[in-house]
């Protein structure tokens, strides 16, 4: 019975692996990391269902119908990664080639692109739990074939929890950091391959006979995943060109925290992050518009003061170090990220430094790995000014960044005359208004404010600067003054407007997933270029659709 417990051992983690990594390349893709999560569970536990009903219908030769079904499942499940990240590519592409008359169109083109990926997605994985719900029945039958039904069920069980159990805690702790989600995937491909090898040598201790099926299956599940695994950077390499424009890939990282990568536009030069797909910087005038306004008015602001001692949380690329750095009276930078594989190729790329300015190896500069929530519950350090850059909260693992504990906490770590700076997404759009009313329901004193050359449409960058005491934009040179909102910043209405970690508000308000990430992947004149509309008709009606 080794070789069937083996089996039941290995299929169960294969399954529960798929699952696992059916969540996080979606969630990869599409942000929303609990709402993805809990969707693919429910498809998943439902296709498993079926799967159990299904087995029912199958009669004689079940040792040899586990072995196929688990050469099938080792085939499309070890492909998965792939398949998933491929349609999510492919439905991009198709976008790129379509032209569109208004930005209704374009909006609802682009949504039903969505909405097709996710079907597809789902509708796979779908199929990966029907095969895996189908096994489990079936051990249990072969199983009770030759003991007693209570033993059997027994030994079955427990033998799928411990694979299950086995999987779910090695895949992100080992093997998504150490050789990400498409390696991982026709890893755990080979995995069921195994598992069907198991019941194939039980088959044969039993003098079952062996049909040639099952070698063919089980010859073309290993070849699959076997070349997969093998070329995974390469197959990263091209789908990733592909969802990014055909842009060049300078560096690309998985870390357990996120997925990330560095790029080149080898016409214009310039180049970019991505963490999730989300575009976190673009070299040239994004930049510039961005880290100057995201730093210059919290500094102008201390200009007097000596010694400053700043905090910078997030901001793994250095590009906010380096404007920090221009001022003279900055004594001590500390910088607190969470990914040091990040910092790292932002610290070692010669694109980066270049960028940054060698900004990490500036004397000033002490570089701390650490979860920004946890260093700023734990530090008893008082800081003049703290900047945070946090990726957008697209879902609720980065909401607890934004929520009123978070800030909270900030106000411990705050000199009484000190100020803060938060990146907030677009300027004045819903979850920027909600780190308005977070940071003002702790006790801060908060002003919006926005870059001078700001474009609705693709430099639509709104920030919040937070203070203990009353700041007002005349404190300010008169070259900023400009940047601070004309509107006012909403008043609170009612305590579900205020984020938290119980009540993670701001991943509904926050313009994530599919469409963004669509709109973050091309240079905004080649998305221009498919709606038929002068730019500034364009720029209308985005902000009658959206801010109005």
């Amino acid at each position: 019975m080794f070789f069937i417990n083996l089996s039941v051992l290995l299929s169960a983690a294969a399954a529960i692996s798929f699952e696992i990594i059916g969540g996080s390349v979606l969630t990869v893709l599409l942000g929303s990391s609990i709402y993805y999560f809990s969707l693919v569970i429910g498809v998943f536990l439902a296709a498993l269902g079926i799967g159990g009903w299904l087995s029912a219908k199958l009669e004689n030769k079940l040792e040899e119908k586990s072995a196929l079904i688990a050469g099938f499942l080792s085939l499309i499940g070890g492909s998965a990664a792939f398949v998933i990240f491929g349609g999510y590519v492919l439905v991009f592409e198709i976008l790129r080639g379509m032209d569109f008359n208004n930005i209704f169109g374009f909006l609802v083109g682009v949504s039903f692109g969505q909405l097709f990926f996710s079907f597809f997605a789902l509708a796979f994985l779908f199929i990966i739990g029907v095969l895996a719900g189908l096994l489990l029945p079936l051990f249990s039958r072969t199983v009770a074939a030759r003991t007693a039904l209570k033993d059997a069920l027994g030994k079955v069980f427990f033998w799928d929890y411990v694979g299950a159990l086995f999987v779910s805690v090695l895949l992100p702790i080992l093997f998504f950091p150490a050789l990400g989600l498409i390696r991982t995937s026709f890893l755990m491909g080979l995995m069921s391959v195994l598992a069907a090898l198991a019941m194939a040598v039980f088959m044969r201790r039993e003098k079952i006979k062996l049909r040639p099926i099952l070698f063919l299956v089980l010859i073309a599940a290993f070849i699959v995943n076997f070349v997969g695994f093998f070329n995974a950077n390469k197959i990263e390499n091209f789908l990733e060109k592909k969802q990014y424009g055909d842009r060049q890939i300078l560096y690309r990282g998985q870390s357990p925290y996120q997925k990330f990568v560095f790029l080149k536009d080898d016409k214009s030069g310039k180049i970019s992050l991505y963490i999730n797909g989300q575009r976190q910087f673009e070299s040239g005038e994004w930049d510039e518009t961005y880290h100057k306004t995201f730093v210059r008015p919290a500094m102008a602001l201390k200009q007097s003061a000596p010694n400053l001692n700043v905090l910078v949380l997030g901001g793994g690329d250095g590009l906010a170090l380096r404007e920090i750095f221009k001022y003279e009276n900055v004594s001590k930078a500390t910088l607190v990220d969470i990914d040091s594989s990040l910092v790292t190729a932002a610290k070692n790329l010669e694109e980066m430094k270049a960028l940054n300015e060698n900004a990490f190896i500036d004397s000033r500069v002490e570089v701390v790995f650490n979860d920004a929530f946890k260093f700023i519950e734990e530090d008893a350090a008082k800081y003049d000014v703290v900047f945070i850059d946090f990726p957008d909260p697209t879902d609720d693992g980065l909401a607890r960044l934004y929520s009123k504990e978070f800030y909270l906490n900030l106000k411990k770590v705050l000199q009484p005359d000190g100020i803060v700076v938060v990146q907030s997404g677009g300027y004045m759009i819903a979850s920027h208004k909600t780190i308005l009313l977070t940071m003002e329901a702790v006790g801060f004193n908060v002003l919006a404010f926005h870059p001078i050359k700001y474009d609705i449409l693709d430099q639509n960058f709104g920030f919040t600067l937070a203070s203990n005491g009353i700041v007002s934009p005349n404190d300010l040179p008169l070259g900023l003054r400009d940047i601070f909102a004309a509107a006012p910043v909403p008043k609170q209405k009612s305590p579900e407007e205020i984020n938290s970690i119980f009540r993670p508000v701001i991943v509904k308000n926050v313009e994530g997933g599919f469409i963004e990430n669509y709109l973050q992947s091309l240079p905004m004149e080649k998305i221009l270029a498919q709606i038929n509309l002068p730019p500034e008709k364009i720029r209308e009606e985005f902000k009658r659709m959206f801010y109005e």
